[in-house]
């Protein structure tokens, strides 16, 4: 299941975000977000929240949480906050993600929040804040994720 099953090409319409966040497991079937056991709760134009238990598909040989990781969880939520802000005929790509490492995991659940903080024409900026989702909400990580918003032929 894609966008397009959702009436659009790479992901949920606005219209129909509750309906993938249900589909999610079928949406992400045999890709690296479904691999990484990456789970979406919410999802809306410009912010989305997303979840990833540290386990062994998440660290690397030295016990830590990988970095990759860390960054493929923060780019995946920050596109669920991209394609429900997406209008008619539109979709996209990161181009360019930067990711600062605050400090390192080696259990437990991670919780990543992505907000807009810039929508124009052509591109949109998602910072990301990675956190343990416990009562601390130790900070992990923190992003800035550009997506290219490009027209669709036709």
């Amino acid at each position: 299941m894609t966008r397009e099953d959702f009436g659009g090409v790479e992901g949920p319409l606005a219209s129909r975000v509750d309906e993938a966040l249900e589909h999610q497991d079928t949406i992400f079937k045999d890709s690296f977000p479904g691999n990484l056991g990456v789970r979406v709760i919410e999802a809306e134009a410009g912010r989305a929240v997303g979840l990833l238990d540290v386990g062994p598909k998440v660290r690397h040989p030295g016990g830590f949480a990988h970095g990759g990781a860390i960054a493929g969880f923060g780019d995946t939520v920050a596109a669920w906050a991209t394609f429900p802000a997406l209008g008619d005929g539109e979709i996209f790509t990161t181009i360019e993600f930067k990711t600062n490492f605050i400090t390192a995991v080696t259990e437990g659940r991670l919780r990543a929040e992505a907000k807009q903080i810039h929508k124009g024409g052509r591109t949109m900026v998602i910072e990301v804040h990675i956190t343990t989702d416990d009562d601390e909400r130790t900070l992990v990580a923190v992003m800035i994720v550009t997506q290219a918003i490009l027209k669709t032929k036709g």
